[in-house]
C-alpha cells in the first residue's frame, strides 16, 4: 500500500478510536483513563494526518503563508486558543464543573501540542522541499 493512503487509513481509524474513547467517558465521567486515552488517539491522529499530505497539494501552501507568522503564533493562536479552548469546552459540558481549571491545563497541553505540530509540519514541509 502506498505511504500516503496508508497514512490516511491510520489516521481514519485513530480518529475513530479517539471518538469512541471520549464517548465512553462522556456516558462515564468518572472514568478519566478513557479521556487521557481518546487524547492520545487524538494526537496520533493529528501526526498521521500531517503525514498523509500530498507534496504538491494545496495545505502545504497554506502552511507556507502560516510558518511567515512564526511557530510562537502558530503554538498560541492554534494550540492553546483553537485546541484548548475547544476541547476545555467539550471537556466543561461533559464534566460540568471546574471551568478555570480546565481552561488552564487544556491552554497549557494545547500550546504543547500547538509546539510540537510546528515541528512535524515543519520536518514535514523541509522533506517535501528537497
Amino acid at each position: 500500500m502506498e505511504k500516503i493512503k496508508q497514512n490516511k487509513l491510520i489516521y481514519i481509524m485513530f480518529s475513530f478510536t479517539s471518538m469512541i474513547n471520549f464517548l465512553v467517558f462522556w456516558l462515564d465521567p468518572k472514568a478519566y483513563m478513557y479521556l487521557v486515552i481518546s487524547l492520545i488517539f487524538f494526537m496520533n491522529a493529528c501526526v498521521f494526518f500531517i503525514n498523509s499530505r500530498e507534496q504538491d497539494g494545496t495545505y502545504w501552501k497554506r502552511w507556507e503563508i502560516i510558518r511567515e507568522k512564526g511557530k510562537w503564533f502558530f503554538s498560541v493562536v492554534y494550540g492553546s486558543l483553537i485546541t484548548g479552548l475547544v476541547i476545555s469546552g467539550i471537556l466543561y459540558v461533559v464534566m460540568g464543573d471546574y471551568l478555570l481549571l480546565l481552561m488552564v491545563c487544556c491552554a497549557a497541553g494545547g500550546w504543547v501540542w500547538g509546539y510540537i505540530m510546528w515541528m512535524l509540519n515543519e520536518r514535514r514541509y523541509n522533506v517535501s522541499k528537497k
